[in-house]
């Protein structure tokens, strides 16, 4: 790798713990790039980044924070809380001027189409099948095989003689309309 033309950051990342993403953007000169970054990460970060990982220089950096719309209620609330508002965490994107041109390349016609199509299908049959199980009609069909060996054994015992049957302790006393 070639020396960098600009003063290289101290902070040493083996295995970097952030996702950047880069974004597609036709509307920008192929020599501009923009990334979708975590809120704490600076721009001499994603030049450090980018010059250690891939080995790309780039000339400049923007940044910007993009706030989100404020919201009636609480995050995570199901029902909504009137009178209550909140912002939901912004999002920060960067926009880097390259020293070389990056093209994209030309986006599959029906590339999406058949990728994981059957994998996709079978992962669906199974979630259906799985939620009609527990939790639809057929969810008071479920048998539990061990339970109902262990309670098969225990009326045997009860119908022979050999097991004497009493109440479950701590449920029910002798005073049990009292409360004690």
């Amino acid at each position: 790798m070639a020396l960098a033309s600009f003063k290289v950051g101290a902070k040493e990342l083996f295995i970097p713990d952030v996702s950047i993403a880069l974004l597609r953007t036709p509307g920008l000169p192929a020599n501009n790039a923009k990334f979708h970054v975590p809120l704490w990460f600076s721009k001499l970060d994603l030049r450090d980044y980018l010059f250690h990982v891939y080995g790309v220089e780039i000339l400049s950096v923007r940044s910007y924070v993009k706030q989100s719309r404020v919201q009636s209620g609480r995050p995570g609330l199901i029902r909504p809380a009137f009178k209550r508002w909140h912002r939901p965490r912004a999002t920060k994107f960067m926009t880097v001027e390259l020293a070389r041109p990056f093209v994209w390349p030309e986006e599959p016609d029906d590339g999406y189409v058949e990728w994981g199509l059957k994998e996709n299908n079978d992962v669906e049959k199974e979630n259906t099948k799985w939620q009609e199980l527990h939790m639809g009609q057929n969810r008071d069909q479920l048998v539990n095989e061990e339970r109902r060996e262990r309670m098969r054994e225990q009326a045997k015992a009860l119908l022979e003689g050999k097991a004497k049957w009493k109440a479950p302790e701590g449920r029910t006393g002798k005073n049990f309309r009292r409360g004690e």
